[in-house]
């Protein structure tokens, strides 16, 4: 009887490992954590913050691309050399940075930098490729200079061309095809020809993509933007380096929206000072603005 009895419960305990191995591996497959969805570009589903309620049935999540940016950032040293250091560093006046920016998506990104007195430039407005490496700025860096205060730094990455920068760019290179400039005014007809039926000596060129902000008035000035993600803490997410991140709307005034907000997944690597935030990829499919808000404290 005994035989018996430890025969059932050997038979037991291998056929709950034979069950237990594949749930555990598949467990493996799915990437967990802000820098491993960021790798790979996949997770789990979620359930977007202005949705409905989740469904009973406890069926396993499906795959969903999620978009994100990760940046560090690299402090030139006295030898011209730059390692990376924490977001909550203090900065001195005098001292050089460089921002280390990457995407898993292809899209446009845009990086601003308010300074305390509210004066704006357009560090960076381009078309990347997802996963390369952009220095910020390209050729030169960033150096603390004037009042002390707080930097701000606004990184945005969006599907289409960023109406926020009032057309400014850098060199666009593996862009797609940007939207043509508006016509020159039409030429009186030559002489010999009132009816004007000379046909022009060029095609126009094709249309490109129409950039939709969802308003026909121009868009608030960024200082406007930066303020509205401090004064929607709800909405907003933030890391363990204060760093904002928001999925701004076009179409609501330019604020951040609650789609997708709660959704957002943030990680930080202290070992390489590596900075992640993802959030689902149809967040920013209907024009979202994918927003880092990140503040620089200089002394």
């Amino acid at each position: 009887m005994m035989r018996k009895h430890w025969a059932f419960l050997a038979v037991l305990t291998f056929v709950c490992a034979m069950i237990l191995v594949p749930m555990a591996a598949d467990a493996q497959k799915s990437p967990k954590g802000a820098k491993a969805i960021f790798d790979s570009g996949d997770g789990a589903s979620v359930r977007m913050s202005s949705g409905g309620p989740a469904p009973a049935a406890a069926t396993a999540p499906a795959a969903e691309k999620y978009v994100g940016i990760s940046y560090k950032i690299a402090l030139m040293k006295p030898n011209g050399d730059f390692s990376v250091v924490p977001r909550t560093r203090t900065f001195k006046s005098g001292e050089r940075i460089k921002l280390l920016v990457r995407t898993n998506r292809a899209g446009y990104l845009t990086i601003m930098n308010i300074g305390p007195t509210g004066n704006t430039h357009v560090l960076f407005n381009e078309y990347v490729e997802a996963k390369q490496l952009y220095e910020i700025p390209k050729a030169t860096s960033l150096r603390f200079a004037g009042a002390p205060g707080t930097e701000k730094v606004m990184i945005m990455l969006s599907n289409n061309q960023n109406p926020i920068v009032g057309g400014q760019s850098t060199t666009v290179a593996s862009a797609p095809p940007m939207a043509p400039p508006a016509a020159p005014p039409a030429m009186p007809p030559p002489a010999g020809d009132p009816a004007g039926s000379m046909p022009p000596s060029m095609p126009p060129p094709p249309p490109g993509p129409v950039v939709d902000a969802g308003s026909s008035l121009p868009p608030p000035p960024p200082m406007a933007i930066a303020s509205s993600m401090q004064g929607s803490k709800d909405i907003v997410m933030e890391d363990q380096n204060r760093t904002g991140y928001a999925v701004i709307s076009p179409k609501a005034g330019w604020k951040p929206s609650a789609k997708g907000t709660k959704d957002i997944m943030l990680e930080s690597d202290v070992r390489d000072g590596s900075n992640y935030g993802v959030v689902p990829a149809s967040a920013i499919d209907e024009g979202g603005i994918l927003t880092l808000d990140l503040k620089l404290t200089h002394r």
